[in-house]
């Protein structure tokens, strides 16, 4: 949709530049953008190092994102950091949007780092004279659906208004951040679980195929009929995925146009702009999606979302894991009503109280904030100090551990040999999860001010990954 509306606005001045292309055809993109070709550039986080000879002017779109950080390959750089150090070098303005600032982008706003430009309103909502504009939104608590008698992964309340929206000709979009149709294979007898011989995660089961994937290493096996650890025939496929929801919805509404949009069906399908154009076109009735569907989306016709379980990613061991629930539920809850119809948004938890999901449902920011802040700064993180993240991998357990340890013991040394008082060396510990693509994992974290001049000259071993202002803790 980025694309379509750049074009429209600039026809036959917009390149595109992202890793789906060829060799190639990056090559020719580069040339002719560095040669006045094109004035718009548009793309991932690599798209800032494109050679734009004027640059004026970079927009981070959704700059809450943690996937504008690259951990994949070296160098482990953050797009908005980039993007504030172009715009150093060359003068160029950087605008940075979003509906769920970063708390740390938001705290430097309020502290007069950025210049914060706030819009309260939803331009179309208000144009209309509904106020806000904003989606209504309840929340279902699934404990006390289990306790009236309701098994199904639907609350009655989004059932209902499943039956409604599709009965009215309206579009729904259901969100369940988790691929496949069961995250958990367990033998009912010794409860053994079904897990990835590569990786400490449990293997997940997709219905389409009858398989087991790890979603970590993308190691695949069949189901097993019998238990190998007791040889017991109680085989049971525990939770939910997107795979799951699709099958329910069948149930639910026969006839219906359900489509399926996550990693899987990208990869396997007819591409995102298929599915885009089927679901503008009104083809599709119900889309089922993980993160994709909470991006972006503008479909007039979209009047309900259906967010499946809130509750996935909200108790990580991250200190971010809140703010980010927040962010993903009040992201999808925005791609309700956006036309003339008022939309209406269910969310569905077993933790009605969390904070996170309180304050999603009423779409309150400055609320999240003042939570957010306040347990920061009483626990020295982000942003009133900086962190590093070490982790070491290695396919000795025992080697990674030893590292690991002896590279925490040296740095105690070395902070209290300088007096600094103010750097925590916390860890090691294993990583989440410990073992990954048959090497083990361990991590530990530097908390403080001006660490990149405390570990400037230190050396580490071979298999230690130094990530500086990292996005995750795992």
């Amino acid at each position: 949709q980025t694309l379509q509306r750049v074009n429209a606005r600039f026809p036959g001045r917009v390149a595109v530049l992202h890793s789906g292309l060829t060799p190639r055809q990056q090559f020719d993109q580069w040339w002719k953008i560095r040669d006045g070709h094109y004035d718009v550039v548009v793309g991932p986080r690599s798209a800032l190092f494109a050679p734009l000879p004027r640059l004026s002017l970079i927009v981070v779109d959704e700059e809450h994102e943690w996937t504008y950080k690259q951990e994949e390959a070296q160098p482990l750089y953050h797009a908005r950091t980039v993007a504030l150090e172009i715009s150093r070098l060359t003068g160029a303005v950087v605008l940075m949007g979003s509906a769920t600032p970063d708390v740390e982008t938001y705290y430097r706003a309020q502290r007069g780092r950025h210049r914060l430009l706030e819009m309260p309103h939803r331009i179309r909502g208000a144009a209309a004279g509904t106020g806000t504009g904003l989606a209504k939104v309840e929340i279902c608590d699934m404990r006390r659906e289990l306790r009236e008698g309701n098994r199904s992964i639907f609350s009655r309340g989004l059932a209902q208004a499943l039956k409604e929206c599709v009965g009215q000709g309206q579009q729904a979009i259901l969100f369940l951040n988790r691929r496949g149709s069961a995250p958990i294979v367990q033998c009912r007898d010794c409860g053994y679980v079904a897990g990835c011989s590569s990786c400490s995660v449990s293997l997940t089961y997709h219905s389409i195929d009858g398989r087991l994937w790890c979603h970590r290493c993308n190691r695949r096996s069949r189901l097993p009929r019998r238990c190998r650890k007791c040889g017991g025939g109680h085989i049971r496929q525990l939770g939910i995925g997107t795979q799951r929801v699709v099958e329910e919805v069948a149930q639910l509404l026969p006839g219906v146009r359900v489509e399926r949009w996550d990693a899987d069906t990208a990869r396997s399908g007819s591409g995102p702009e298929e599915t885009m154009r089927r679901l503008a076109g009104g083809e599709t009735q119900v889309l089922v999606g993980t993160q994709m569907v909470a991006k972006g989306l503008d479909v007039p016709n979209v009047t309900l979302v259906g967010v499946v379980l809130a509750d996935i990613g909200m108790y990580l061991p991250d200190f971010r894991s809140g703010e980010r629930a927040f962010g993903l539920l009040c992201q999808v809850a925005g791609r309700a009503g956006r036309g003339a119809a008022p939309g209406k948004v269910f969310v569905q938890t077993y933790t009605p109280e969390h904070y996170a999901i309180a304050a999603a449902a009423s779409q309150d920011y400055s609320a999240m904030y003042r939570l957010e802040i306040q347990a920061r700064r009483q626990l020295g993180n982000p942003p009133f100090n900086q962190m590093v993240h070490l982790v070491y991998q290695d396919a000795s357990a025992t080697l990674c551990q030893r590292q690991a340890v002896a590279t925490a013991r040296q740095l105690r040394r070395q902070a209290y040999a300088q007096g600094l008082t103010d750097i925590e060396v916390i860890g090691p510990a294993p990583g989440i999860p410990a073992r990954l693509r048959g090497r083990f994992r361990w991590h530990l974290v530097l908390r403080g001010r001006n660490l990149q001049r405390f570990l400037e000259g230190s050396g580490f071993p071979k298999g230690c990954t130094v990530d500086v202002d990292p996005a995750h803790l795992l």
